[in-house]
């Protein structure tokens, strides 16, 4: 019986090439997707709770504008009796806010009322639970969602109103329509996206106070463990199922002002689409790369088994044939593995390297990439001036909004630098709140624009806490008497200072021996 030869060297050594490659492939696509919906589910449950707090921010900062108008009309009426047509004045200048505005008395007897159309007339007592609670507690306050005698689902803000002896004499109301187009849905519903994310609110109770479906307004959702959450002062984030079994990552917010809780939600179904355009970008990319890996193997397979081959050959002609065969294999081989580490180590340290220069927090320049820069474009002798500033009373935001606040603060701060430096200019953080801009080939006039532009922009900006920041600007110019570096940072130091010595929100330009404010 003849014996079978067996396997080849080079058909082993493909063939355990080839599946170590196959394999190598199914557990990086399963690794990388499964990093990849980390990852994206991570991001999306951040996102909605960042989105959550902001919006409570923002409800907050609505709602306190609102009661604060209704206060001002409260205090009008110890001196003044609207007439029909003032009312339908004020209620044209607040449209954007209110769907009716109305003066009842002590005995919640309305007095003036805009639109007329509302069902209600002057001489009409109010006998819904909400006005009673209006007189009673004789205070703002925003009510719980409720059905008024027109039918209409109604939100109550009323102010008190107080005579010139302290006696109380009524209220001022403004109400929102919730199933119809009121500056709450025009507010949430700017954040309703095609991917199915949506936003709504509760009360304090758990009733829906706006949703994209208007359906369920004033329907309950305390089933929802998020938004019980919510209701209890928490903050968060967490992957839910509905009732109907559908799953989404949730952001909630609780809004202290009126106990209302916001959720901002997104269905996990939107991370399929991503992971399959991965799964597809993954295969083709890789076929080529494959394929190259499988011919680069088979060569090296080759080259290694030739030599055996040869050998194996030769014994066997050499048994077989009688024949004295002579094998003298010649190999010659390239450590690959050790070329490629040293490459991708090179990359990665240059990777390193430029993180280095980069501040983590707003990617501006950090304070040693400036260092570098000013040094060198001294030495070069480039002419240059230099801005500093930083954010006045930037403690006062930590203390009253958070770190995260004002974080956002900086970045929106470092993006209006990037907006209105010039090409060539170079931004930088030099530390805590204190940021500075090298101007290329500018003298202080010009750089003096330059800064009162940034100086303006922030000043007119809408920050992220919603109230109104400042900073403050020294300027100093590289010119052929200054003796090194430090002289230049140190007179946009004493600038800056002079800058907050004078009040803040200003630019001071440092001349020889003495400043000049503007």
């Amino acid at each position: 019986m003849k014996q079978s030869k067996g396997y080849t060297l080079r058909l082993t050594i493909s063939l355990l090439v080839i599946s170590s490659v196959l394999l190598t492939a199914a557990v990086s696509t399963y690794s990388s997707i499964s990093s990849n919906k980390r990852s994206l589910s991570a991001n999306y449950l951040d996102y909605n709770f960042q989105y959550a707090k902001k919006l409570a921010l923002e409800t907050n900062t609505l709602l306190s504008s609102m009661e604060q108008k209704l206060e001002a009309v409260a205090k009008l009426t110890n001196h003044h009796d609207f007439t029909q047509e003032e009312m339908d004045l004020l209620l044209t200048a607040n449209k954007q806010f209110f769907n009716s505005i109305f003066i009842a008395d002590s005995n919640r007897v309305i007095q003036n009322i805009s639109p007329s159309s509302t069902g209600l007339k002057p001489g009409i007592q109010l006998n819904t639970e909400t006005a009673m609670m209006a007189v009673k507690l004789k205070k703002g306050f925003i009510s719980k969602p409720y059905k008024a005698t027109s039918g209409r689902l109604i939100l109550l803000i009323s102010s008190p109103i107080f005579n010139r002896d302290g006696n109380y004499g009524g209220f001022v109301g403004g109400t929102i329509y919730l199933e119809q187009d009121n500056v709450l849905s025009q507010m949430l519903s700017e954040h309703y996206y095609g991917n199915g994310s949506f936003v709504y609110v509760t009360d304090q109770d758990g009733h829906i106070v706006f949703h994209p479906d208007k359906k369920r307004i004033n329907s309950s959702a305390l089933s929802n463990s998020t938004v019980k959450k919510a209701l209890m002062g928490k903050s968060g984030w967490q992957q839910v199922k509905n009732s109907k079994g559908k799953e989404y990552f949730m952001g909630y917010a609780y809004e202290p002002n009126t106990g209302w809780g916001i959720v901002s939600q997104t269905p996990v179904s939107v991370l399929n689409q991503p992971l399959n355009d991965l799964i597809l970008q993954m295969i083709l990319k890789s076929l080529p790369l494959f394929l190259l890996i499988l011919l680069i193997s088979w060569i090296i397979a080759h080259r290694i088994s030739i030599p055996l081959h040869l050998l194996a050959k030769g014994s066997e002609d050499a048994i077989v044939n009688k024949n004295n065969v002579r094998v003298q294999p010649k190999m010659t081989s390239g450590i690959y593995e050790v070329r490629q580490l040293y490459k991708h180590i090179n990359k990665h340290l240059e990777l390193l390297n430029n993180e280095n220069k980069i501040d983590g927090l707003t990617g501006l320049a950090n304070r040693k990439t400036f260092q570098q820069e000013i040094e060198e474009w001294f030495e070069s002798k480039i002419p240059f001036s230099l801005i500093l500033l930083d954010v006045d009373h930037f403690k006062t935001i930590n203390d009253t909004f958070g770190h995260l606040a004002g974080d956002e603060v900086l970045r929106c701060l470092a993006s209006t630098l990037r907006l209105y430096s010039r090409e060539g200019d170079v931004n930088f953080r030099y530390g805590g709140e204190e940021f500075g801009v090298l101007v290329k080939n500018a003298d202080k006039d010009t750089t003096f624009q330059i800064a009162e532009r940034i100086r303006t922009a922030i000043e007119k900006a809408i920050p992220p806490t919603g109230k109104k920041v400042t900073i403050s600007l020294g300027i100093s110019e590289f010119n052929n008497d200054t003796s090194n570096t430090d002289e230049i940072f140190q007179k946009a130091d004493y600038a800056l200072y002079q800058s907050k010595s004078n009040g803040r929100n200003i630019t001071t330009i440092y001349k020889d021996q003495y400043t000049i404010s503007h």
